[in-house]
């Protein structure tokens, strides 16, 4: 008996140091110097990557993302997943409009090294390492590169001089203790990439706008954006003289400028970089103070295009740096910027620091979808889950605040019970629930826990963001709000500038809880099992009405 108790204790005992060690993640630092040509939309530089290997394994290869390769040709991931969903856009459009990555010559710690893309996927290549990386090391990673920048067919992409630079510099994927999570480029499916540093150099014509993920560094360029938003109040003031719209002609933009300009950017704990360049942005800037002191500088720049829309738009970036970080944990970065330019994959998209979003219509729709655009970076920058995989825990734990943020800015419930639908209310479903039923009753709905390629177009509306939303509102009424709130700041914590994966999240909040939460992550999150509930009784009490209910 004590040679089996010795024996469970070291099989107890290295269980603990093996739970403990399972859980690495890898860096990568990034130095890029780039120059935009406006005149044949090229963007051409260098790109110098700091790769620490945190794994306890030795590494031969490192995946590349070449995700500008997905508008090479009319055959790629992208292309074909835009004509599964019903798009024929990209597959008809002119061959000028296309784009890619050219004059890549990669080298490590100054050897060549063979780079070789995916027959089926040119966007995703294997780098062979001249030397095997090991365990704890440490390499640079480098290569020129040319980007043709396509026209806007999705993210990455440019309306005559109008540029939305995402997406844009080869980029390692993440390998973690699943292994490599080499992917596609993807419309409808987003990303999972590793953290680290930027420190990013932009040459350009000198009258350009940026706006850009991290801290503005060039002295002259913060002197340029200070004279801009002087100019910007003055112009806002004036009426408009003419109607805008969305899509513009190369007369609206105003000449380039002979004379360059260089800017630089850095910054730090991110995992992406973006940056939005246009000579007609009016500019705003605004601060917000956080609840622990903390100062948060705010930005805006847009167009004449929904102008009277975003004269108030600064004041819905400082609400929703506060709304997030009062309810889920402070905004750790120094700068929030909402950029209104092209953008032909959604309403709204985001990245660290920065969202872009294209056409809202109304004040409030503008309000929400930079609210939910900029809530992205806690749900997406900062708790850096694999949204290819998993996109209910970026985007459904958003649209769950998102939704709280309209209740209690806009008096009106946002939350709709689409699950529980055996309560009907005729003409007064809304149009979320109505989708939910036409999917559940022919068994075409499917499961939030379900990839983002898998998704059908309207099961990743459902899927992605409502259900799970849904879910999150049903917890916490479960639990109640304070406790709700309380669980999610101890998950932001604990997971902050991580790779949290689903284990993860729910080993969190039923540890907060002190809950068995099966019937939300088995039941609502990994099912599409349909609520079947049976009214067994119904009594009088002294606070009302007590029901049995049985079933699911």
């Amino acid at each position: 008996m004590k040679h089996i108790i010795s024996f469970l204790s070291v099989i107890c005992f290295l269980e603990s140091i093996f739970a403990q060690e399972s859980y690495f993640q890898q860096e990568v630092n990034y130095t890029i110097n780039v120059t935009l040509n406006d005149r044949n939309h090229t963007l051409s530089g260098t790109i110098e990557m700091e790769y620490i290997n945190h794994s306890p394994d030795a590494l031969d290869s490192i995946y590349i993302h070449l995700w500008g390769n997905a508008y090479q040709s009319r055959n790629t991931a992208f292309a074909r997943q835009q004509l599964r969903t019903g798009s024929t856009e990209f597959y008809f459009t002119k061959d000028e409009n296309l784009g890619g990555f050219s004059d890549l010559n990669f080298t490590v710690d100054g050897q060549n090294a063979i780079l070789e893309l995916q027959k089926d996927n040119p966007d995703i290549a294997i780098l062979r390492l001249p030397q095997t990386l090991v365990s704890g090391g440490k390499i640079k990673i480098a290569t020129p590169f040319k980007l043709s920048i396509p026209a806007s067919f999705s993210r990455l992409g440019h309306v005559e001089q109008s540029y939305q630079m995402t997406q844009w510099f080869p980029k390692p994927a993440v390998y973690d203790r699943d292994g490599w999570h080499p992917m596609p480029y993807l419309d409808m499916g987003e990303f999972y990439s590793e953290f680290g540093s930027f420190d990013v150099s932009i040459t350009l014509p000198d009258n350009y706008i940026v706006g850009a993920t991290g801290i503005l560094q060039t002295e002259n360029e913060k002197a340029f954006l200070q004279q801009k938003i002087k100019e910007s109040n003055e112009t806002l003031q004036k009426p408009i003289v003419k109607n805008i719209d969305a899509d513009t002609t190369e007369s609206d933009f105003p000449r380039s400028s002979s004379t360059m300009k260089t800017i630089r950017y850095t910054a730090e704990n991110v995992h992406d970089f973006a940056w939005f360049a246009d000579k007609r942005f009016y500019v705003q800037k605004g601060e917000v103070t956080l609840a622990s002191g903390r100062t948060v500088d705010t930005w805006v720049m847009f167009t004449d295009f929904e102008r009277n829309l975003w004269k108030d738009a600064i004041n819905y970036v400082n609400r929703s740096v506060q709304f997030y970080s009062d309810l889920v944990g402070d905004y750790p970065y120094p700068q929030a910027t909402a950029i209104q330019s092209a953008l032909s994959a959604g309403g709204g998209m985001e990245y660290p620091m920065i969202t872009v979003i294209g056409a809202a219509g109304e004040p409030k729709d503008l309000d929400i979808v930079i609210t939910h655009e900029v809530g992205h970076n806690w749900f997406y920058g900062i708790l850096g889950s694999n949204e290819r995989d998993h996109a209910w825990m970026d985007e459904g734990t958003n649209s769950y605040y998102e939704k709280r943020y309209t209740e209690k800015y806009y008096q009106s419930p946002a939350f709709t019970d689409i699950l529980p639908y055996f309560i009907m209310r005729g003409s007064d479903l809304s149009l979320t629930e109505l989708a939910y039923l036409w999917q559940a009753r022919r068994d075409l709905d499917q499961a939030p826990e379900t990839t983002s390629d898998e998704f059908t177009r309207i099961n990743y509306f459902l899927g992605a963001y409502e259900k799970p939303a849904m879910a999150l509102n049903y917890l916490e009424k479960y639990i109640g709000e304070l406790s709700f709130d309380a669980a999610m700041q101890a998950y932001y914590e604990k997971w902050k500038f991580k790779h949290p994966q689903p284990a993860d999240f729910r080993a969190v909040m039923e540890k907060e809880t002190g809950q068995n939460l099966a019937w939300l992550f088995d039941g609502l999150l990994y099912s599409n099992d349909k609520q079947d509930y049976k009214i067994e009784g119904l009594r009088e009490s002294d606070n009302g009405y007590r029901i049995s209910l049985s079933g699911f």
